[in-house]
């Protein structure tokens, strides 16, 4: 039987600044995720708050938008600038429309439609009464969090209430630097055991990902890594990860599998700008990602993309 995924969260206009130039772009956490989700599993409903300007409507066709509200205000806008070691800088950020993402959104509908329910990152209130509906009115919907660590520096009341969602749900995702500053620690090992959560999944940029679940079991999966000379764009590559990491999880209930082929689709989408690399990529099941893999050590990889489109 077919699943489905839903994403929460913004879908943003942004214009990108890097050392391979500058682009105006669709962004936003909740549709990098869900693009990346795309990539495998064919149901994917995106939830999220747009303003009627937006001006990249085709990509919102790969998506079921029956949960799409347009607002007749801005869209959310990003301007971000990265230097040469892909730090970044937000230079400009409004929220616009994405001010209307609230507690509503989500209702009795989506959670019966729903197989499993992605957060990204959202302020830790709005976050929280999100969390706390799906939990009062249904035990068969996953749910999944992706935080920021621009919310986690908001202060001590943000910081509990991430905690306390973070054992509430069943994935809870984060970087490292992230982890060490929700935990209020300067230490991975620390950060690993102070954060409570069902399974807790810290990623390390090229070092891969530490998944570390409730009963005991913890696991660090290298990465897949592109190549510096490659990297084009790395904006959304960690929502591109959650969301080919749930993909994959959701088909397998593998986490090594998991992780192992968000890498690979975060690579993917790294070596070219926003998710132009992604919009058009099917892989028919995570074993594919290996052939990927090979087709790039090979100097195969436009064969390789193609035979997944």
């Amino acid at each position: 039987m077919a699943k489905r995924i839903a994403f929460v969260g913004h879908v943003s206009m942004d214009k990108i600044e890097n050392v391979n130039g500058v682009r105006e772009q669709p962004g936003g956490a909740a549709l990098y995720a869900a693009v990346a989700a795309k990539t495998l599993v064919r149901d994917v409903c995106l939830v999220t708050v747009i303003g009627r300007d937006f001006k990249y409507r085709e990509v919102l066709k790969l998506f079921d938008l029956s949960y799409v509200k347009f607002y007749n205000m801005p869209s959310t806008r990003f301007h971000i600038r990265y230097n040469s070691r892909w730090e970044a800088e937000y230079v400009k950020f409004y929220y616009g429309a994405g001010s209307r993402l609230t507690y509503s959104i989500i209702n009795e509908r989506l959670l019966r439609e729903s197989d499993l329910i992605h957060f990204s990152p959202i302020r830790a209130g709005k976050l929280a009464k999100m969390v706390d509906f799906i939990k009062s009115s249904t035990s068969k919907v996953k749910v999944s969090v992706n935080t920021w660590i621009g919310y986690i520096a908001e202060g001590k009341r943000s910081r509990e209430t991430l905690r306390r969602v973070a054992s509430q749900v069943d994935f809870f995702i984060l970087n490292d630097a992230e982890a060490k500053l929700l935990a209020q620690t300067d230490s991975i090992s620390s950060a690993l055991r102070i954060l409570k959560a069902n399974t807790l999944i810290v990623t390390l940029g090229e070092l891969g990902a530490i998944v570390s679940s409730s009963d005991g079991f913890r696991q660090l999966v290298p990465a897949f890594v592109v190549p510096s000379s490659r990297v084009v764009d790395t904006t959304g590559a960690g929502d591109t990860w959650c969301g080919a990491f749930l993909a994959a999880y959701m088909l397998t209930e593998d986490l090594t599998k998991a992780v192992t082929f968000a890498s690979v689709v975060s690579g993917i989408k790294c070596s070219g700008w926003g998710m132009e690399n992604l919009v058009n990529l099917r892989f028919k099941d995570p074993d594919d990602a290996i052939e990927y893999v090979i087709g790039l050590r090979e100097g195969r990889v436009q064969k390789k993309i193609s035979d997944y489109v």
